[in-house]
């Protein structure tokens, strides 16, 4: 079984305990360039509720800079603006992928792209704008 996965300096309960994260071998949120992760949530978004496979696929694709950052995010400050996940079906199962690169600059904007899949194969593309400063 793999650790959990860290960022360093992060808060570390929140989202990222709620997430439980299977990164490729070598692979991490400390780790620059692109990058695969399996992830799952632990908890449903919302309490009482289950989630439907739109609202598991939206959690995970949040992360996409997160699993593929260019730069440095520990002396960066680092601020995903949006988001947009475009689906051609529906994901299958709770456990799903995202493969991730990011182009980005220092004291400037980023782009995060992504490959969402299930088990079955791709099922979607994330798309993620950042502002990338000075910490």
């Amino acid at each position: 079984m793999q650790p959990a996965a860290v960022m360093a300096g992060a808060h570390r309960e929140g989202y990222l305990a709620a997430m439980e994260w299977r990164f490729e071998e070598g692979g991490g949120f400390d780790v620059r360039g692109p990058g695969v992760v399996w992830a799952r949530q632990r908890v449903p978004l919302l309490a009482g509720h289950g989630d439907t496979p739109l609202t598991r696929a939206l959690v995970l694709a949040d992360s996409s800079w997160a699993v593929a950052f260019e730069l440095d995010h520990h002396r960066r400050f680092v601020i995903n603006t949006d988001v947009t996940l475009l689906v051609h079906r529906d994901p299958v199962g709770s456990w799903l992928c995202l493969r991730s690169a990011t182009a980005a600059a220092a004291g400037g904007g980023g782009l995060a792209e992504g490959v969402l899949a299930d088990e079955t194969g791709q099922c979607g593309r994330v798309l993620q704008t950042l502002l990338v400063d000075e910490r």
